[in-house]
């Protein structure tokens, strides 16, 4: 499993590093913002001025800079601005688990909606579905971080944490009171963003998750009660699409 997941890994790095030649410049602040673009002016100890790849124009004393660097792209893949503002992402997936599982692959749909920034940090609030034994609602704070915002393929590490909601309460069957509270969730891993506007893009990744659901049963014959705990480890593979607002 870990082998497959580390195969993975390695084809999204490799995939998102296929791209190289078109020149942009990146003005890089003090406050360690970085305006992408062309620079169009620049004095020693005087200004630089950039025009950005959204087409805005940045004028900058040069003390509020800490450096000024090139990078190239292939001509043959334009480069799309940089999105940022508020941005949902909603994806379909299966949560894999092993063979001796009982529930070997339970379906997930999930909604995130929260703000990019042009750190190419987002931060949200991830919610959905998960179809196990009883369906549990996730509610998660969803933290992303883009490794590579140039291009149109870009690399995103992913860090959930929240806590999932069995969608009834309690259920009885035959003398026996099924009581649900839920647990605590997690999942981390990488995607790749893959852009085909300034606000769309195809949305993949692969996570590591980790649930906690905790129920009981009372037995009305018996007078007696018993606690559980179901511990998920899965391998979690999304694919969904990024909108921007």
């Amino acid at each position: 499993m870990i082998s497959r997941i580390a195969l993975i890994v390695t084809g999204l790095l490799t995939l998102s590093i296929l791209s190289s030649a078109q020149q942009v410049d990146h003005v890089i602040l003090n406050n360690g913002t970085t305006i992408r673009g062309q620079i169009t002016e620049m004095e020693t100890g005087g200004i630089v001025v950039i025009n950005d790849l959204a087409g805005n124009t940045w004028v900058y004393k040069m003390s509020e800079v800490d450096k000024v660097k090139r990078t190239y792209y292939e001509q043959s893949s334009p480069i799309l601005p940089e999105h940022r503002g508020w941005v949902n992402m909603t994806s379909i997936g299966f949560l894999a688990g092993s063979q001796q599982s009982q529930y070997i692959a339970p379906f997930s749909m999930q909604t995130s909606f929260g703000y990019k920034y042009i750190s190419g940090l987002y931060t949200g609030l991830s919610t959905g579905i998960e179809f196990l034994n009883i369906n549990h609602i996730p509610i998660m704070a969803d933290l992303q971080y883009t490794l590579r915002n140039e291009g149109l393929i870009n690399p995103v590490t992913i860090l959930k944490v929240g806590y999932t909601f069995p969608s009834v309460s309690n259920n009885d069957y035959y003398g026996t009171t099924n009581t649900f509270n839920g647990g605590l969730c997690a999942a981390a891993g990488m995607g790749l963003k893959i852009r085909k506007e300034e606000k769309f893009a195809w949305d993949i990744s692969i996570l590591y998750r980790y649930m906690r659901i905790n129920y009981s049963e009372e037995y009305e014959y018996q007078s007696t009660s018993n606690s559980y705990l179901d511990v998920y480890n899965r391998l979690e593979l999304r694919l969904g699409v990024y909108l921007g607002i």
